[in-house]
């Protein structure tokens, strides 16, 4: 894999799209999660509920950005924000 590289993240909107212009997103190889089955004990669905909660955070992510989405000048910018927009859209996902 590439090495991290020390470029300051993009501060605005216009920043990140200009930046993008060169950047080739590679499409996730992952595949959608299913939601864990409600006949499963309490502990057990609570636990299988915040995997799949974890994978589809991933998948979405990987979907909207990019396999490399660490390298993607848009997510970049919006990676202060990333946390707080799941959470907000995470039961219409869910």
């Amino acid at each position: 894999m590439s090495e991290p590289q020390n470029r300051p993240r993009p501060r605005t909107r216009a920043e990140a799209l200009e930046l993008a212009k060169n950047f080739r997103k590679i499409p996730t190889t992952l595949t959608e999660p299913k939601p864990p089955p409600k006949e499963l004990p309490p502990e057990e669905y609570q636990k299988a509920e915040a995997e799949y909660e974890q994978k589809m955070k991933q998948y979405w992510l990987e979907s909207l950005y990019g396999a490399n989405y660490e390298e993607n000048p848009i997510y970049q910018w919006r990676e202060p924000y990333w946390d707080n927009e799941w959470e907000a859209i995470k039961d219409l996902i869910l």
